[in-house]
């Protein structure tokens, strides 16, 4: 895994046409922009995950 480190304002380039941009840092959490040709199919990784059972009561609810 590669780790960069990037400010507010700076930005990734990936393969030459995806580009992945800091828009802020709010505590814990970072807000990225992503502009990537149309045929490039963007998704959060947990939408990826198989569904967990809905009866535990103990797990934290999703945040968006």
């Amino acid at each position: 895994m590669l780790v960069l480190r990037r400010k507010v304002g700076e930005s990734i380039v990936l393969a030459g046409v995806i580009n992945i941009s800091v828009l802020a840092v709010e505590g814990e959490r970072v807000k990225l922009g992503i502009s990537a040709p149309p045929e490039v199919t963007i998704v959060r990784e947990e939408l990826l995950r198989p569904p967990t059972d809905s009866s535990n009561t103990d797990a934290p609810a999703p945040q968006e």
